[in-house]
C-alpha cells in the first residue's frame, strides 16, 4: 500500500479537480470538516492539477469524472503516490462499466457527499478495499449477467493461492481480511491482489471481481 495514507491517523493535503464552481466548493467545504484533512487545494483543470502536484505532498485527489478523462491513460491514477477518488453522479450512471474502469482508489456519491463518508472512504482505502457507492455496485452486479456483455474467454492461470484470494475477493473482503482468512501477512495479500488484477488486465478490484465471474473463475453467491 502506498506509503501517503499508510497509518489510520495521517493528516492529508487534498486537491479536488472539479471545473464546476459550485460542486467544487461544496467538495471543498465538507473536506474543511474531514479530521484526517489538514489542507484544500481546489483545481480547475488539469494543468492547475499538475502543476499543484508536481511540488508534492499531495495525499488525496477528488476528482469529478467530466475531469478524469485523462487518468484513464495513466499506468497509475495520479503521480506521486496520490490516492485518487471519483465523485460520481448517482443519477448519472448510464456508463457505469468506463467509470468502473478508471485506475482510482474509491468512489464516492456526489448527492451523499459527507464528512463522515469521506473520513470512512479513506479508512477502507487503507485497509485496501475499494470504496464504491451501492448504486454503482448493483448496476455492475447487473451487467454480468447481461445478454452480450463480453464475456471474457481468455485463458487466465491462477496458481491455487490466487484463486484463493479471488474468491475472497469477490465476496468483498479487504486485504487485511483475506491475509487472515489465509493466513498470510498483509504485504503478502497485497501481492496475490495485485497479481490477480494483472492477470486478469483490470485496473481496480471491482472490475477483477466482474472479469472473474464473467470468466467463470468463481462463483458469485
Amino acid at each position: 500500500m502506498r506509503s501517503t495514507l499508510e497509518a489510520d491517523h495521517d493528516i492529508l493535503t487534498v486537491a479536488v479537480l472539479v471545473e464546476n464552481e459550485v460542486l467544487g466548493r461544496g467538495i471543498e467545504a465538507v473536506l474543511k470538516r474531514v479530521p484526517e484533512v489538514s489542507t484544500v487545494h481546489r483545481c480547475g483543470s488539469r494543468e492547475q492539477y499538475e502543476a499543484l502536484s508536481r511540488l508534492g505532498g499531495i495525499g488525496l485527489l477528488l476528482v469529478a469524472p467530466a475531469e478524469a478523462q485523462w487518468i484513464e491513460n495513466e499506468d497509475r491514477a495520479a503521480p506521486g503516490g496520490t490516492y485518487v477518488v471519483l465523485v460520481v453522479d448517482e443519477a448519472a450512471t448510464s456508463n457505469v462499466a468506463r467509470l468502473a474502469s478508471m485506475p482510482v482508489d474509491g468512489f464516492v456519491s456526489q448527492q451523499r457527499l459527507t464528512a463522515e463518508l469521506l473520513s470512512d472512504t479513506l479508512r477502507r482505502i487503507r485497509h485496501g478495499e475499494l470504496p464504491m457507492p451501492l448504486t454503482l455496485t448493483r448496476a455492475l452486479l447487473a451487467r454480468v449477467d447481461e445478454p452480450g456483455s463480453g464475456t471474457r474467454t481468455r485463458t487466465v492461470n491462477l496458481t491455487a493461492r490466487e484463486t484463493e484470494a479471488l474468491t475472497l475477493l469477490v465476496k468483498g473482503l479487504s486485504n487485511k481480511q483475506i491475509a487472515r482468512r489465509l493466513t498470510i501477512s498483509s504485504h503478502g495479500a497485497k501481492r496475490l491482489v495485485a497479481s490477480i488484477m494483472l492477470k486478469l488486465d483490470s485496473p481496480n478490484r471491482t472490475t477483477a471481481a466482474i472479469h472473474a465471474i464473467r470468466a467463470g473463475l468463481v462463483e458469485c453467491d
